[in-house]
């Protein structure tokens, strides 16, 4: 199982016998990245379920064996019983959703259901396992990792105050975008009182010092504030 903020690495697996449900919320997860396995009955799914799968979602009324059986023999092997299970199904009644979760279903969604809907509560399970555990945003060589509030470059970690990775991530979040210096006051230090505009030029000074030749990615835009560029630039502005 993955433990990673980027889709690519997450693989997920849509068991339907409805081919048009397949497609339709095979469409939304792939556009956000992740990898996709389909299955259209329950000997497939059982076939499918491997370790690497980090996320499963079953409808029930499938043919041969059913979704709660898939469950259920899910749940029973070693390799396989930690995946989080989802059951999107037609059944609606509070005795199948019950039993459903019962058997070691994860969520419960019944039919028809939006896709987004359906992505959205598999995002929300990735992030209760582990799986999404930390945002990350990368840009060339930087990585800012957003939930540990630490950014690192080339491997090395920045050791960046509060403050300085805030301001680094706000300018990486909106490449290109010129701010000034009193939008950066407003937008980081909020309601702070006795902070000037210098406040922002101090900031940025040490955070380039840390930064070293990649500081050259934050910009001067004279007569303004700041702005970062992902492409290189002959030198720091």
């Amino acid at each position: 199982m993955a433990t990673t903020s980027d889709p690519s690495e997450i693989t997920i697996l849509l068991v339907d016998d409805e081919e048009d449900v397949v497609e339709v919320v095979s469409h939304f997860f792939a556009q956000e990245g992740f990898n996709l396995l389909k299955a259209y009955d329950g000997e497939q799914a059982l076939a499918k379920a491997t370790p690497d799968v980090d996320l499963i979602i079953l409808d029930i009324m499938l043919p041969g064996l059913d979704g709660y059986e898939v469950c259920r023999r899910l749940r029973s092997r070693v390799e396989t019983e930690t995946i989080p299970i989802i059951f999107l199904s037609a059944k609606i009644e509070e005795q199948d959703q019950v039993r459903g979760l019962m058997l070691g279903g994860d969520g419960y969604l019944t039919k028809p259901v939006s896709p987004q809907v359906v992505l959205a509560h598999a995002k929300a399970i990735l992030r209760r396992s582990g799986v999404e555990e930390s945002r990350t945003l990368e840009v060339n060589n930087l990585k800012i990792f957003e939930d540990e509030y630490r950014a690192s470059l080339d491997g090395r970690d920045l050791g960046l105050t509060l403050t300085e990775f805030e301001l680094l991530r706000y300018l990486c979040r909106h490449p290109r975008k010129a701010f000034t210096r009193q939008q950066l006051l407003e937008t980081i230090w909020k309601d702070a009182m006795m902070v000037t505009e210098r406040t922002v030029d101090a900031h940025i000074k040490n955070l380039r010092e840390k930064l070293g030749d990649f500081a050259q990615h934050i910009q001067t835009v004279r007569g303004v504030g700041y702005r970062f560029v992902q492409e290189e630039v002959s030198e720091a502005q």
